[in-house]
């Protein structure tokens, strides 16, 4: 009966929380269309950087092997120590606990290009909103690792810190984006009234 409760307690906790990841399409623009939308791939962004994980089992028995003779020798003089060691323990506790939280943050995690910007939102307490205008969009960079290649997904990066993870067909998307940057630059520098009928430049498709 326990293990049905909190099964129901964490299945209503997740459908909450996948309804407020949808909370993006109310609050774009109400002549903004979307054009794509997209989450990271559940698994991979819950693992995070494989690498961290046998980084932090070499940490966690160097320093448990460290504070085993440390008490050993010193016959408990030294209390503090495993404090200290406790809080040497940092990156055993981040490859604990991180996974868990980016579990439930995947939730509220969405993506979403429009025809005027990219969106991300994200958040596991409140829902926060970042957004990027196209034309602010540049260096675009679509990186393919070895756990991206076997799931079939990708990051796309543009920017200092800003990061499409893990979403599927990123080629596509990456065009995509590109294509649309491309359209809304033109169309600000050049509107529609202003085109002469047979224009030599750039061949958009944008139509606002």
């Amino acid at each position: 009966m326990k293990l049905k409760g909190f099964g129901l307690m964490m299945q209503s906790l997740c459908s909450i929380v996948c309804q407020e990841g949808k909370m993006l399409k109310n609050l774009i623009d109400p002549n903004e269309t979307i054009l794509w939308q997209g989450k990271p791939h559940h698994f991979l962004y819950t693992l995070g950087n494989p690498l961290i994980y046998p980084f932090a089992l070499c940490w966690g028995i160097f320093d448990l092997f460290f504070m085993t003779k440390f008490n050993a020798a010193s016959h408990g003089i030294f209390p503090f120590m495993n404090f200290f060691m406790f809080l040497h323990l940092t990156p055993v506790w981040y490859a604990l606990f991180s996974p868990v939280y980016r579990f439930f943050n995947w939730y509220r995690i969405d993506y979403a290009l429009t025809d005027k910007r990219l969106y991300f939102t994200a958040g596991l307490i409140g829902l926060d909103i970042t957004s990027a205008e196209l034309p602010e969009v540049q260096n675009l960079r679509v990186y393919v690792g070895v756990m991206e290649t076997l799931f079939k997904r990708g990051t796309i990066r543009f920017g200092n810190t800003n990061a499409l993870r893990f979403v599927e067909k990123p080629y596509e998307v990456y065009k995509q984006i590109q294509q649309t940057a491309m359209d809304i630059t033109t169309d600000r520098q050049f509107p529609n009234q202003l085109r002469p009928q047979e224009n030599p430049g750039y061949q958009t498709r944008y139509k606002p």
